[in-house]
């Protein structure tokens, strides 16, 4: 096992030690069989780890996939060497993961008295990690919208932003000023996620006199106006590295037909053949291209042209794309 890998191990190490003390103080409330076949699997754990075989297959000994490990640091074989019972119940968790993920997006449109909002998802997988929402708010009054990126990807990804979208709603309850809001999302997604766990997030508020927008270490939106585009830079650093990070905002004032998009990497990452990326500039060409026509235009454009972008490749990373327009 090379260094990096290593490390990789070790960073399970505490997981499994806490686990294996949770399990002696309940030794009461199981049976003494049960009890000591599972403390026997966090010691073999450990005995792999000091041996350097641990995330290894037991089978092909090629890398277990990592965001399994993530899940349960007890897995002892890759995917490709499950026996059925394993596979027919991985799928069970699989399909079950996608139902949940589906019932927490939003509706992919949105229209308010002086806003319309489209959003296009597409994951890597069954499960994605990237965050998106749109809620109305004050009965029709405002809108917030987010998109955000978790790091990572698969299952583990997804488990994050299933966290991210509970901490959202409910802090939307509160009625906080925006800063705060993600100033306070900030800290509870840094203590209740390790610390490899991290989310970047564009988020604001499209009211009756504009838009306030929050950018904690995300890709730049792009504020499509009649003559130009602006770049909306970040403002603060991606939830969950540090506990007491301070998030700015910014107002925006836009006129009849002028739109923000926003974005995640997917889009501007993915890579053609010759390994060039889509890149933010064929994204507003693109996007203005279809500036005229509306957002469901700007909206339905975006994932096709990167399709078209990437030719044979297959898709590398989850793509969402947000248009919030001005009636």
């Amino acid at each position: 096992m090379n260094t990096a890998s290593s490390a990789r191990a070790e960073a399970f190490r505490p997981e499994l030690l806490e686990r294996r003390a949770r399990l002696q103080a309940a030794a009461k409330s199981v049976s003494v069989e049960y009890l000591n076949g599972l403390i026997a699997e966090i010691d073999a754990a450990l005995e792999r780890m000091d041996a350097g075989t641990y995330g290894l297959c037991e089978s092909c000994h090629d890398t277990i996939e990592i965001d399994r490990l993530e899940c349960n640091p007890l897995v002892r074989f890759c995917l490709d060497h499950l026996n059925k019972a394993e596979l027919d119940a991985h799928q069970q968790d699989l399909d079950l993961a996608t139902q949940i993920q589906a019932r927490l997006l939003p509706p992919t449109s949105v229209s308010l008295e002086h806003w319309d909002a489209r959003y296009r998802y597409q994951p890597v997988s069954a499960v994605g990690g990237d965050y998106c929402e749109l809620t109305a708010l004050d009965n029709g009054r405002s809108l917030f919208f987010a998109v955000g990126d978790v790091a990572g990807k698969g299952v583990a990804a997804s488990l994050l932003m299933t966290h991210l979208t509970a901490i959202f709603r409910s802090l939307l309850l509160l009625g906080l000023p925006l800063g705060e809001m993600v100033a306070r999302a900030n800290r509870l997604f840094c203590e209740s996620t390790g610390p490899s766990h991290y989310a970047t997030l564009v988020c604001g508020f499209a009211m009756a006199d504009g838009v306030e927008v929050c950018n904690a270490g995300h890709c730049p939106p792009l504020l499509l106006r009649r003559e130009s585009t602006e770049r909306l830079d970040s403002t603060g650093l991606p939830l969950g590295l540090f506990c007491g990070g301070v998030y700015e905002t910014r107002r925006l004032c836009l006129e009849a037909g002028e739109s923000l998009a926003l974005y995640t990497d997917g889009i501007t990452e993915a890579e053609a053949d010759a390994g060039e990326q889509y890149g933010e500039e064929r994204l507003n060409r693109q996007l203005r291209e279809h500036f005229g026509l509306g957002p469901d235009a700007m909206a339905d454009s975006i994932l096709p042209a990167v399709a078209r972008f990437r030719q044979s490749l297959p898709v590398a990373d989850d793509m969402t794309l947000l248009i919030v327009h001005r009636r």
